[in-house]
């Protein structure tokens, strides 16, 4: 019998903690029924950041798919255990694919298609075209008198043509009728710097100079590339913040019936702007393109080709575009010459005020005889070639008005040239 009681007790025990073994066991269940029926947290329930939840648009509706943003991170749905938060009835929400980040496409260029591309022969000139320019001045705000003055000067020396620098509108009203009096084609060039817009102002500038029967010849920023130009800025050039500025500027004067110059130092700068251009769909505007290019010969003299540190330098853009498009663009040489006392290059002599002479009427000897310095024929697409500078008080490279004295020899040396009208191949 007492063995028998043992027996019992013993067996009593076993089953009881069996039974608090049973309710202490912990579920993955229970915890998640209680949440539901009680409104009450669970402390097992994952937490889930809320994500918009993208419904499909029919197949019948084309919805334009947003571009998401550079730079934006990808968003992913966290790892959810669906048997566990949806009934065998319900739905079951897709997990999203993970994809590469779309590369942003550039806003494409909206031009007007009425406007026919221009043949070398098609563009317009100044009568008695000669070929011969100078960049007029570094003053932005010039007076009545000062254009009246310069203009003078050019005609003293049988000029063309000429880069002229503009603040607003105000001097184009001004100035633009009086170089259409004299017979002298402006290349404007507005006032800015690469980081600057002038939304609405390059169309209204356009037909100011229309209005008064000038071809509209706008050159577009200034030499983008160079540190001096972001000076403002720390003086560290930024791709960025130029390119949109120059293709809004090339959208507006191009549709405004205006001719649009580039201006570029750096053929790398160059060649990334004609790929935005050609990104954003612009090809059309190469009909009605020029480039503008700065060509210093330093202390080479004219027959100096070697590299793009020489009056010839517009070669090598030139040769840029042929490559690129088969054809070359009309060239106006914007700033270029010498400047006396240049010593640069080691190899060859500083410029004295006798190669100044020589070497600048040297240069417009080619729109006289045909030939380049270095033997090659003159090409029809170099429309002129303007030297820096015409008049500047602080500027030594100036010809006239300069604290270093006007350049006498030089100036006089252009006006005994002859008069004669440049010749090109369509012309023979």
């Amino acid at each position: 019998m007492r063995f028998i009681g043992t027996l019992l007790v013993l067996t009593t025990l076993t089953l009881a903690a069996s039974a608090c073994q049973a309710v202490a066991r912990p579920t993955t269940e229970t915890p998640l029924e209680l949440a539901e029926t009680t409104g009450e947290p669970s402390p097992l329930r994952p937490t889930i950041t809320p994500v918009p939840t993208i419904t499909p648009s029919p197949m019948a509706t084309a919805t334009p798919v947003p571009i998401m943003a550079e730079g934006a991170e990808e968003i992913y749905l966290p790892l959810v255990n669906t048997e566990a938060t949806h009934t065998a009835n319900a739905p079951l929400e897709p997990t999203p694919t993970r994809r590469p980040k779309p590369t942003p496409t550039p806003e494409r260029l909206l031009l007007r298609t009425d406007l026919p591309a221009l043949t070398l022969p098609e563009w317009p000139r100044p009568v008695n075209d000669n070929g011969m320019c100078i960049h007029l001045s570094r003053n932005q705000y010039p007076s009545p008198e000062e254009i009246d003055r310069d203009i003078a000067r050019l005609q003293a020396m049988k000029m063309r043509w000429a880069l002229v620098l503009y603040a607003d509108e105000n001097i184009l009203h001004m100035a633009a009728p009086k170089f259409a009096a004299a017979g002298i084609v402006p290349v404007w060039r507005k006032m800015l710097r690469p980081y600057e817009a002038y939304h609405g102002g390059w169309a209204r500038d356009v037909q100011i100079v229309q209005q008064y029967g000038l071809p509209p010849y706008f050159q577009l920023y200034n030499e983008p590339s160079l540190d001096q130009e972001w000076y403002e800025r720390g003086g560290k050039p930024e791709w960025d913040d130029f390119i949109d500025n120059l293709m809004d500027a090339t959208e507006e004067v191009y549709n405004a019936g205006g001719f649009v110059g580039w201006q570029f130092i750096n053929q790398e700068w160059l060649d990334r702007a004609l790929d935005e251009l050609e990104r954003r769909g612009g090809e059309q505007v190469l009909g009605r393109f020029f480039f503008v290019a700065h060509s210093y010969g330093n202390n080479h003299p004219p027959e100096y080709d070697l590299d793009i540190h020489s009056v010839l330098g517009w070669r090598f853009f030139a040769q840029q575009f042929q490559d690129r498009y088969g054809v070359v663009p009309p060239i106006i040489v914007g700033e270029g010459g010498w400047r006396i006392g240049n010593d640069q290059d080691a190899n060859f002599p500083p410029i004295d005020a006798n190669m100044h002479r020589d070497y600048h009427v040297e240069v417009f000897r080619w729109f006289q005889t045909g030939i380049l310095s270095n033997g090659e024929p003159l090409p029809d697409y170099l429309f002129a070639f303007c030297p820096w500078l015409l008049s500047a008080p602080m500027d030594d490279s100036a010809w006239f008005d300069s604290y270093a004295g006007d350049r006498v020899m030089t100036i006089e040396a252009v006006k005994r040239m002859p008069a004669f009208v440049r010749k090109f191949s369509w012309d023979q």
